[in-house]
Order: C-alpha cells, then sequence, then structure tokens
C-alpha cells in the first residue's frame, strides 16, 4: 500500500474523469450532439399541383350536383304534365256545366248565364223627351157625302186638311157617307188606347211598345191616344220625332169630332 504510488493521493469524494477513449478528441466528447436536419419533403408533392387538383375535385363535385338536380327538376316536370293532362277534361266535357259531388250544376256567379242561356242585347239609351206644343185643338168632320177629299191630319204642327206627304194620319168613315168615323195611321205611324189623358211621354212609349192598336182606330166612343210619329218621316223632313197625346170626342151623328193635342219633341 506504501509502495502505490496513487495511494497517497487518494480522496473518496474526487470522482476522477473517465480516461477518453483512444482516438477521440476530448472537446467533441463535452460537445453536445447536433440535431438531426428535417426530413425533406418528398419530390413528387408539388404544393401548387395539390392546390389545382383540389379546385378540379371542387368543380367536379359541384358540376355532379347541379346533373342532379336537373334530372330531378325534367322528372318533376314531367310528372306534373302528366297529372295535369290527365285531369284535363275532354273537349266535349269543356262545354258541360261542373258538376259538384252530389251531381248537380254549380250554379253560375251572379250576372253570368246558365250554361247554353244567351244574355239579351243591352238595351238602348232611354229616350228624351221636351214640350213640343202645349195642348192644342182641331175640329175633326167627314169629308162630304161624295166627295174623293180626304181629311189628312199632321201631328208636327199640328194641322187639318195638311198635305199627304207630311200627313200622320187622315179621317174617314168606315163606310158610306155618315158611317163610323176611324183614324188612319200613314208613313209608319204608331199608336196605342191608353185610359186617361194625363199619360206622360215615358208612358205612352211603355204602351205603344206592350199593347200597339189596330190601324184603323174605331171612333165610335171618346177615345184617348198615345201616337208615335214616324222616325224616317222625320229625318226626310229634317224635324224631331214627335210623342202625341191625341184625346177625341165621340162623332156626332154627321161624324163630327174635336181632339185635343199635346206633342213632346223625342231625342
Amino acid at each position: 500500500m506504501a509502495n502505490n504510488p496513487m495511494a497517497a493521493h487518494h480522496n473518496p469524494g474526487l470522482v476522477r474523469p473517465h480516461p477518453p477513449l483512444p482516438g477521440t478528441p476530448l472537446l467533441d466528447l463535452l460537445a453536445e450532439p447536433p440535431e438531426e436536419p428535417p426530413a425533406a419533403e418528398p419530390s413528387g408533392r408539388d404544393p401548387v399541383a395539390m392546390a389545382l387538383a383540389g379546385v378540379a375535385a371542387l368543380f367536379a363535385t359541384v358540376a355532379l350536383g347541379v346533373s342532379v338536380l336537373t334530372w330531378l327538376s325534367m322528372s318533376d316536370l314531367q310528372t306534373i304534365v302528366a297529372v295535369s293532362g290527365a285531369n284535363q277534361p275532354a273537349d266535349g266535357a269543356r262545354q258541360q256545366p261542373a258538376e259538384v259531388a252530389s251531381g248537380q250544376a254549380v250554379a253560375p256567379m251572379p250576372g253570368q248565364p246558365m250554361p247554353g242561356e244567351q244574355l239579351p242585347p243591352p238595351s238602348a239609351a232611354p229616350a228624351a223627351y221636351s214640350q213640343a206644343y202645349r195642348p192644342q185643338s182641331l175640329q175633326l168632320s167627314l169629308p162630304p157625302c161624295g166627295s174623293s177629299l180626304t181629311r189628312y191630319v199632321d201631328l208636327d204642327e199640328p194641322r187639318v186638311d195638311a198635305d199627304a206627304s207630311r200627313a200622320d194620319l187622315y179621317y174617314k168613315s168606315r163606310v158610306g157617307c155618315y158611317g163610323t168615323p176611324q183614324l188612319h195611321l200613314i208613313n209608319g205611324v204608331t199608336a196605342s188606347i191608353v185610359s186617361r189623358p194625363t199619360m206622360r211621354p215615358t208612358q205612352c212609349a211603355t204602351s205603344i211598345r206592350n199593347a200597339p192598336a189596330d190601324n184603323p182606330i174605331s171612333l165610335d166612343t171618346t177615345k184617348v191616344l198615345c201616337v208615335l210619329t214616324s222616325s224616317d218621316k222625320a229625318i226626310g223632313e229634317d224635324i224631331t220625332q214627335k210623342m202625341v197625346v191625341l184625346v177625341i170626342s165621340a162623332p156626332t151623328p154627321t161624324g163630327q169630332s174635336t181632339a185635343r193635342v199635346s206633342a213632346w219633341h223625342v231625342s
């Protein structure tokens, strides 16, 4: 032990370094191990190519979705057309009235005609009347027995023994010289026998339309007449058409009568 030169310097608390391995520098052993370089990306994965590939995949997905939607829309359209064609009535059935489940025809809207019914044409505008002349008296008498004279009466003035071309009626016996007098309507004149002399023009128009008198009119008793002159004659003479109320007294045995006349312009 005394002969060991290392024994005199032995210190139990001192850790002696391990002797370096042969051939290895001491600084290399003490240095930290170098970091490994990051692995290089494979040369086959280009970022631009990958982005383009993603865009192409997106477009392909959108195109597929559009194709599917288009196919579904066409299919739905064909289904709708088929259903509507099946529900469309035939040409002969279109003109038939619609029927409810009970088999009764549906009533049309107010103002609409029933199937097969035609509405009447619109009525003409009502005529307007204005006073032409106030009541005047006309003396009617039969022509002398055996004469060819005819008593023409113009209701536009009024006037007895008027020109035949302007007359609206004439006064003549039925038979013989002094038979029952009659009024003959001429030139498209129309008339109606009414019950009272206070008839208004509108009332006369209604009576003439609904109850026209026969021609000629026998004057065996007092008569009240509504008389409408001819529109063609009024146009030809450039005057107004007239609505006239005639109150004719019962004729005497010799055929004398008095006529009270009032008239209105028709426009």
